[in-house]
């Protein structure tokens, strides 16, 4: 599946006319280690997942190590409670299963015992997120491109006026993620069309040639995440890193942005999810032939 780059153009287009759990381990340019911090807490009713590693330097392709035994809390105006680190996956903590976010709370993440060469037991790492609105889509569609070769995943929804929208859409294949890394998923903020209707928005790509073909029958779901500013930047930064750079003309490697204190990477973010499911009707010869 090929990542549409050109969403944003395509979006901004359409509207004018009509008025996404992945770990992330991140490399630093030093030896110095850092904590890494990944979690998410969602509408969901189920667990909720924060893992923590150590960063290695750049020119080390190891594994990340986990951080075990850390103090790995999450709180809102009424209540805190401890995650549970779980024994058969070290550096990875959670909530009960009955847990889920509600919309408009703030959330805040608080990390202590970490273990790690020169960092303080009880050094303190913090984070909070604010859960937004919830957003759904009203229909989705398959379609073909004639130009790419392409199937078509086309969405129509209503954008909500007068607030600063960002959303992370993934997409599902008869219960199969198929956008399960961060470089397969989509971001979109709504900068040039907020309270508009997407009347017919090209989110999803997918190639034939590699191996993202489509039956008749198949049930597809698209998650419409709706996520906060900071979360939006920490994924698109991980999707510029993830695509690499010409290196006679590009910086050197960059830390992507994270909004967890006292110098750690990664990013912890509250969202609010909706689900689609539809169905597609058409082998690739008939819909190449419609």
């Amino acid at each position: 599946m090929k990542r549409i780059f050109i969403l944003s153009l395509l979006v901004l287009a359409i509207l004018s006319f009509s008025s996404c759990e992945e770990e992330i381990n991140l490399q630093l340019d030093s030896s110095a280690p850092r904590l890494v911090v990944n979690g998410m807490i969602s509408t969901d009713t189920t667990m909720h997942w924060v893992t923590l590693t150590q960063s290695g330097d750049y020119f080390n392709h190891q594994p990340a190590r986990p951080i075990s035994g850390a103090f790995v809390e999450i709180s809102d105006a009424d209540s805190s409670f401890l995650l549970t680190e779980s024994t058969e996956r070290p550096g990875h903590y959670h909530t009960p299963s009955s847990y889920y976010g509600k919309s408009g709370v703030e959330y805040r993440l608080t990390i202590k015992n970490v273990n790690i060469e020169g960092i303080s037991a009880d050094e303190i790492f913090e984070a909070s997120s604010t859960l937004p609105n919830y957003v759904e889509c009203d229909s989705a569609v398959v379609d073909f491109s004639d130009q790419y070769q392409w199937w078509k995943i086309i969405i129509y929804a209503q954008d909500p006026p007068n607030e600063t929208n960002y959303y992370l859409f993934s997409l599902l294949n008869n219960g199969k993620n198929v956008t399960d890394a961060y470089d397969r998923m989509v971001i979109l903020d709504d900068r040039y069309f907020d309270g508009n209707y997407a009347d017919g928005v090209w989110i999803f790509g997918l190639d034939p040639d590699d191996g993202d073909n489509l039956e008749p029958g198949d049930i597809l779901t698209i998650e419409t995440y709706s996520i906060d500013e900071a979360y939006y930047d920490y994924i698109y930064g991980v999707q510029i890193e993830m695509a690499g750079n010409n290196p006679l003309f590009s910086g050197s490697p960059a830390n992507v942005p994270a909004n967890i204190s006292n110098g750690a990477l990664g990013c912890f973010a509250a969202c609010s999810v909706s689900r689609l499911s539809f169905t597609n009707h058409y082998s690739l010869e008939e819909i190449k032939n419609r």
